[in-house]
Order: C-alpha cells, then sequence, then structure tokens
C-alpha cells in the first residue's frame, strides 16, 4: 500500500474554557509503500507495518503562538515526532492503535469507518486522548485566565492506493 498524501489528513482538536481550537499536519504523510502484513487471528487481523511517524513541528495552529505552545507541551526538541502504530484491526472495525508521544506509549481502541473505491482504501477515525496519560501538563495562559481541557481529539483520514504485485 501506498498513502496518498494529497488526500491525507491529521488534525488535533481541543477546547480551553475560552474557545477551542484545531492544529493541522501540515506536511504531507509519507508516501513511501508501506508493506503491511496481514494474518487472521480468530475474529481480529493482526497487521505487521512500518509505524507512521509524523514530526511535531509540522502541526500548525491558526496562529503562531498557538503553534509554538503546542510544540512546546509535546516537548518536540526532545520527542520531535509523534508516532501511531496500528497493530490490528478487529471484525467489528475496532482498531488497537499504539500512540507515542513525548517519550510516552499508549494503546487505545478506536472505530474505524473504511470504505474501497477504485483500488484505494480509505480509513478514517477520531480518537479521544487525555494528554495527561503521556504525562503532559495542560497549558494555562494569561496567569490562569485561559486553561487548556486535557481531552483532546485526534482526527484522521488516510487514503491508501493497493499496489498490485
Amino acid at each position: 500500500m501506498k498513502i496518498n498524501s494529497h488526500n491525507s489528513f491529521v488534525e488535533i482538536h481541543g477546547t480551553t474554557n475560552v474557545n477551542s481550537f484545531n492544529c493541522s499536519y501540515n506536511a504531507s504523510l509519507p508516501a513511501e509503500e508501506f508493506e503491511v502484513q496481514l494474518s487472521k487471528n480468530g475474529e481480529s487481523i493482526e497487521i505487521e507495518h512500518e509505524a507512521l511517524f509524523l514530526k511535531v513541528l509540522s502541526f500548525k495552529c491558526p496562529n503562531s503562538q498557538m503553534t509554538e505552545d503546542l510544540h512546546d507541551l509535546l516537548e518536540y526538541e526532545d520527542y520531535p515526532f509523534i508516532i501511531f502504530q496500528l497493530q490490528k484491526i478487529t471484525n467489528n472495525k475496532i482498531a488497537h492503535v499504539m500512540i507515542e508521544m513525548a517519550g510516552e506509549k499508549q494503546s487505545y481502541k478506536v472505530n474505524l469507518h473504511n470504505s474501497l473505491h477504485n483500488n484505494q482504501l480509505v480509513t478514517s477515525a477520531t480518537m479521544e486522548l487525555c494528554i495527561t496519560d503521556f504525562g503532559l501538563v495542560a497549558p494555562e495562559k494569561f496567569f490562569g485566565m485561559v486553561k487548556v481541557n486535557e481531552n483532546i481529539e485526534v482526527e484522521f483520514g488516510i487514503n491508501m492506493n493497493i499496489l498490485d504485485n
């Protein structure tokens, strides 16, 4: 499979006590071919493939201060990547995903929405995460008057071209 980087996206959605914000991955997702090994194991499909490494500095928010705050929150100098690893998919379209941020790994289950069109697999989902699960502290601004909620959503849509062997 090969990621169609023009039609794929990753976004982080968050809120504060005064508004909401969206930060988008502003670089192309890697378009190299992924070797994916699938094996059926009872009611699930085990998946072996490369992890998806997203550069923290490629996430951009609506304004430069928010972008800088996000990069600092994710400790980009020590941990320059957010890493996604899809581990398995069950028959009821539940994906088991490992995410690594700021050096901490967490496993999640997420409902996938899949479709197949013209030799292209389209997978999308929205995941709810708590940044404290990764040892991160929600920032406060303006002497505590603006507080970022520790719960965020990560939304992604990945379009992959299925390659013939």
